[in-house]
């Protein structure tokens, strides 16, 4: 077994939140949201990302730009629903600014400010940097943001790449807060052999349960030899990437055809195949045997709060004519069971985090907490 490298401050600390948030939030790229949401010139959508606001929009319906979502006068946010279509128009005083640069346009009552024509020419909303991978939307607040590529390999960012590019303009969103540390919920998804024991008839009721627990029935002299080494190898293991922290994987479910089934442009060709894709900081994306999709994000609001953000995708639709509506209103009720049931756990593991606590112990099938708690570590705890 190994010891875990975080100390209980990791999920109490509001020290440490902020270092996490200038360290991972800040520097980062963010998922923001699906370019699908961008399809018509005004188009749009805002986050809130760690306590800045941002808005991401089209001038178009093809470029996508982000921009701090606050009007230089008075600090109002220019755009106020999660979704819409509007230009980039204060609602305060109706100062107005360009979507292909944020640039300020015009001044509502303009000879009550007194403003020079100089002055006006250096107003503009502050930008961030912006990657489109495939349809899905990343956001770097920071001035200098690292390339992308030090985050996810290249062959990562193909295959998130690839499914998206199957996802229909038809999705359902939801977002709710719910009482522990975001990281709880990385570890969470990371860690399959919860599944039997909080999601027995849900999740792991439609799982291959063929060869889930491999060697479950050797004795027990096997199962729990002296001499293991895997534990010793990870940690000798030295300079873990931050892009070994996102990684794709494959499960294997018993799913019967739907009646939409045959209505969609399926990703892969094999209808048992539960796609994953994990997203570091924030992000589990998954694909259910290729008909639908889903994006899970979890943002922290304090150490002990995090706001859930749901994303159900549907694979995109063969004809134009289908409705969707009625199956992705029932799809996502059905990702959110499988929440609520992790909810009532994580809630209750944070409810009881404190500050003498034994660190948790790892075995070899959560080697990737492990690995993700040593960068974790060396990256954000090397100065806490």
């Amino acid at each position: 077994m190994l010891q875990s490298v975080l100390p209980p401050d990791a999920y109490l600390s509001d020290e440490i939140l902020e270092l996490e948030k200038e360290r991972i939030f800040k520097k980062m790229w963010i998922f923001a949201g699906l370019k699908t949401t961008l399809a018509t010139r005004n188009a749009f959508l805002t986050r809130n990302i760690v306590g800045v606001p941002v808005v991401v929009t089209t001038p178009d319906g093809q470029t996508v730009r982000a921009y701090e979502n606050l009007c230089a006068h008075r600090q109002m946010p220019i755009q106020s629903a999660p979704f819409g279509k509007r230009g980039l128009v204060c609602p305060y005083h109706a100062w107005s600014y360009t979507a292909e640069e944020g640039a300020l346009k015009g001044v509502a009552n303009a000879s009550l400010y007194d403003m020079r024509a100089s002055e006006k020419k250096q107003i503009r909303l502050r930008e961030f940097a912006v990657k489109v991978i495939g349809n899905m939307i990343f956001v770097n607040l920071d001035q200098n943001p690292l390339p992308i590529e030090d985050q996810f390999t290249d062959e990562f960012l193909n295959l998130i790449k690839d499914a998206s590019s199957h996802f229909d303009s038809a999705y359902a969103y939801s977002v709710f807060d719910v009482k522990y540390n975001w990281k709880l919920n990385f570890e969470n998804i990371l860690d399959f052999n919860h599944l039997p024991f909080i999601h027995p008839e849900s999740f792991y009721a439609i799982a291959n349960k063929d060869g889930f627990i491999a060697g479950s029935n050797r004795p027990e002299s096997e199962i729990f030899p002296e001499d293991v080494s895997w534990d010793r190898e990870q940690a000798a293991i030295n300079g873990i990437r931050l892009s070994d922290l996102s990684y794709a994987s494959i499960g294997s479910v018993n799913i019967e055809e739907r009646w939409f089934t045959n209505l969609v442009r399926r990703y892969g060709e094999d209808r048992s195949h539960y796609y994953n894709w994990y997203i570091y900081p924030n992000v589990n994306f998954g694909g259910v045997v290729g008909e639908y999709f889903y994006l899970q994000q979890y943002m922290p609001i304090s150490p002990g709060v995090m706001r859930y953000h749901m994303w159900v995708i549907m694979a995109e639709r063969l004809s134009k004519r289908q409705d969707f509506t009625a199956l992705l209103r029932a799809l996502m009720e059905g990702e959110k069971k499988v929440i609520d049931e992790d909810t009532v756990f994580l809630e209750n593991l944070q409810a009881n985090i404190h500050q003498q606590a034994p660190r948790a112990l790892h075995g070899r099938y959560e080697f990737p907490l492990y690995r993700m708690g040593r960068w974790y570590r060396d990256n954000i705890l090397q100065t806490a």
